[in-house]
């Protein structure tokens, strides 16, 4: 027989959704615990903001793409130097005469040398540079052939240019002379004579690389000229031989002047000169003043054009008083006249 319920006399507790948990499966167990953590936050919230969420950006698995190369820019070609002209060799005179000078002239732009050398009839010559050209004073001996003759520019052994000269004839005249044998008792003496032609040509083998004078010399000396350049004289039938300067007249103590601006090279007696007075004019060229009664001026002096060198008179190997001039280059004597008519600059 069933009894009837009986209600226990015990008081009630209020339910909590906690009761019984341990009777509870996992999984409510769980759910449970997370609503309560939930309510918890709803409820009493912390004072320090929530971290926002960060964005992780979305991984590509796409191949990376090499960086695109920049094409350099085409360089603008460079215009190659324009070619220096050639040097072009040219004279002064066309035909020059036996007894002669010139300038040869090798046209060069500046600065593209630093030397040169003209060759000519077995002999070199110096070339001095003067604005766009380089120049040398070439001497024509009395006795060179006439005709055509290689004349060669050099730098080092590089030849620079070449061409040909002609030499044409210098129309000498021959004379005779008759002269007391008092008079030419001064040639007996051959070692004097020997050693005064070789203290003379130590003067004129000197080369001064600079010109000293500019334009046409002037006449020396007043007085009408007696003997030209280059007369071939015999003396008492003896061999012809050439007169190596122009002799002008005048009487003893006349003054005596500068042809051209120089530097004095020699001023002393001499044997068969007499007392002489020798100016270098640089490059290569030498003037001479002899038989002088006296002399003015000292070795090493620098002298300008027109200025005072001596006195006409009749020393050395003479007849009469007069001045022997001349004009040297290179050691070749040439005709000093043509030194006032042609042109004289390079």
């Amino acid at each position: 027989m069933n009894r009837p319920f009986a209600p226990v006399n015990q008081a009630r507790r209020p339910f909590s959704v906690c009761d019984n948990m341990v009777s509870v499966r996992p999984a409510l167990l769980a759910l449970c615990l997370l609503t309560v953590l939930a309510v918890a936050v709803a409820c009493g919230g912390s004072d320090a903001a929530a971290p926002s969420p960060t964005t992780v950006p979305p991984t590509s698995n796409a191949t990376p793409q090499p960086p695109t190369a920049t094409p350099a820019p085409t360089p603008e070609p460079t215009p190659a130097p324009t070619p220096a002209p050639p040097p072009t060799l040219d004279f002064s005179a066309s035909q020059p005469r036996q007894g002669g000078f010139l300038f040869a002239r090798l046209l060069y732009p500046p600065g593209g040398l630093t030397e040169a050398t003209v060759e000519f009839d077995g002999a070199s010559y110096p070339m001095l540079p003067s604005a766009d050209r380089w120049f040398a004073v070439i001497g024509l001996d009395i006795y060179i052939g006439v005709g055509d003759y290689p004349i060669t520019v050099k730098s080092g052994d590089a030849v620079l240019a070449a061409g040909t000269l002609t030499v044409s004839d210098g129309g000498f005249q021959y004379e005779s002379i008759e002269l007391p044998p008092s008079s030419i008792d001064l040639l007996s003496d051959q070692n004097a004579v020997a050693n005064e032609r070789a203290m003379l040509t130590q003067v004129f083998s000197r080369f001064t690389p600079e010109r000293y004078w500019s334009g046409a010399w002037i006449l020396p000396a007043p007085g009408p000229i007696t003997n030209g350049f280059g007369l071939m004289r015999s003396i008492n039938g003896g061999p012809y031989s050439p007169h190596t300067g122009t002799d002008i007249a005048n009487e003893k103590g006349t003054p005596v002047a500068a042809a051209a601006s120089g530097v004095v090279a020699l001023a002393r007696p001499m044997y068969l000169y007499g007392n002489v007075v020798i100016i270098d004019h640089g490059a290569g060229v030498f003037s001479g003043y002899n038989h002088l009664d006296s002399i003015a001026v000292t070795e090493g002096q620098a002298v300008t054009i027109g200025d005072l060198v001596g006195f006409i008179g009749e020393t050395g190997f003479v007849s009469g008083p007069h001045l022997h001039w001349e004009a040297i280059i290179g050691g070749v004597r040439t005709d000093p006249l043509l030194f006032t008519q042609q042109p004289v600059d390079p």
